[in-house]
């Protein structure tokens, strides 16, 4: 079945045509400056969110959640990620990423990295992502699901910043070597879409290590396309 998933990913990513440039990426920014920005009407919408939530039952639910921390322990855990995707012929899109999670709340930061090496050497531009709040809505043994928001800060230009919103699930069935996880992320100079399948390595006292291997897809300023098959190794400790 990881094979059919593998196999289904790759010939779909292989239809997509490739316009990636660094500086198309760098010249889009510039050219929609006039966005709204973190300012914007996104970051009041997250606050509403917040407090709505909070007033309908947050403490409870945390309790309820942390109830759960004997059968499952790494509803309490900090997760230390690195991804790196590899495009057959052009770049790369690394992801060194930290997430840390208490119950219903995860909080998770990384920094996306597309690298190109040319005749004029390396060249790369950076993305700062931070989901300040994600939610855990679903935190069974077997299945996570979450949602979150946050911002998307461009390293290059201007600084930009702008929000963004994402949804995760992972599964795991228990006793399983072998699970899966999805991620969608909303911005609007980038929209982006992750598959992974997850190969359990090791479980050394508090320190559990997976690997991961599947595709990433980007799409800068609604015209620019990105995408790699990705490995990388997650670190959970609980």
């Amino acid at each position: 079945m990881a094979k059919i998933f593998t196999l289904f990913l790759l010939v779909m990513l292989l239809n997509v045509p490739v316009f990636a440039q660094i500086d198309e990426i760098k010249s889009a920014s510039r050219s929609n400056s006039n966005l709204d920005g973190i300012s914007g009407s996104g970051s009041g919408l997250v606050v509403d969110l917040f407090f709505n939530f909070m007033l309908s039952g947050m403490i409870e639910t945390q309790q309820q959640k942390l109830a759960q921390k004997e059968d499952n322990p790494s509803i309490v855990s900090l997760d230390v990620i690195l991804q790196t995707a590899v495009h057959p012929t052009d770049y790369y899109i690394v992801n060194p990423r930290v997430r840390a999670n208490w119950g219903l709340f995860s909080t998770d930061f990384r920094l996306n990295y597309l690298i190109r090496d040319d005749i004029d050497g390396v060249q790369y531009l950076r993305t700062n992502d931070w989901q300040i709040l994600q939610l855990n809505l679903i935190t069974k043994k077997d299945v996570t699901l979450r949602v979150g928001g946050g911002f998307m800060q461009e390293a290059f230009n201007d600084h930009s910043a702008f929000t963004e919103w994402t949804v995760g699930v992972q599964a795991f069935p228990v006793n399983s070597k072998m699970g899966g996880a999805f991620e969608y992320r909303d911005a609007e100079p980038r929209k982006e879409v992750s598959a992974q399948a997850l190969f359990k390595l090791f479980d050394f006292r508090a320190l559990h290590g997976y690997f991961s291997a599947g595709a990433v897809y980007q799409r800068y300023y609604r015209s620019i396309s990105t995408w790699g098959l990705q490995g990388g190794l997650i670190c959970r400790l609980y």
